[in-house]
């Protein structure tokens, strides 16, 4: 899987880092999205992991989501340092690749953006919760590009029912908090 950039999507996404203060490799493409409520890592983890991020490294951070994700990005920027963070869901998604290219590292759940991080060899910690990571990748791709981290809340085969409220329980912030030093030593 590849996706193509060309110079004017690259000029534009640096541009668009420089107008708020993030240089490209210092930061974390943190993706808040999901195309259904039940596949999205919840709000209170992500902000707890992302002020972990701030607190113990110089990386800033980009709030990734589409337009539907807007009170839920807000709500999350809104309980961390807004000169460190950033947000993307008034992008398009040929803009968001561009971002996405220049991230150290995407943290997301098991959506477009984190097909669109393996495509550009993004390094990419994916949250799987109702879906089999076995079902929508990652294939053919470096082991040193990904980690999966795979919910126990899965016992079947299948998808999981949407009715599950609890698919992340297994997947805590101190798990994926472990994942992202590991990512950021290496």
């Amino acid at each position: 899987m590849d996706i193509f950039l060309n110079d004017a999507d690259l000029t534009e996404a640096l541009f668009f880092l420089k107008q708020h203060q993030m240089i490209p490799n210092k930061f974390i493409y943190l993706n808040t999205s999901a195309s259904l409520p039940h596949k999205r890592w919840p709000s209170d983890r992500t902000v707890l992991l992302a002020k972990h991020i701030l607190e113990t490294t110089p990386l800033n951070i980009v709030l990734g989501g589409g337009p539907d994700d807007i009170s839920q990005v807000d709500f999350i920027e809104k309980q961390l340092d807004r000169k460190r963070v950033t947000h993307v869901y008034h992008r398009t998604i040929r803009a968001n690749c561009a971002i996405i290219s220049h991230a150290r590292l995407m943290i997301t759940t098991d959506t477009g953006p984190m097909h669109i991080g393996f495509a550009l060899k993004v390094p990419t910690i994916a949250l799987f919760g109702p879906t089999r990571s076995e079902d929508s990748g990652p294939y053919q791709i470096e082991p040193e590009f990904y980690e999966v981290l795979r919910s126990t809340a899965l016992n079947t085969e299948t998808h999981a029912s949407p009715h599950k409220s609890n698919f992340f329980d297994s997947i805590t912030v101190d798990i994926v908090r472990e994942k992202v030093n590991q990512f950021l030593a290496g």
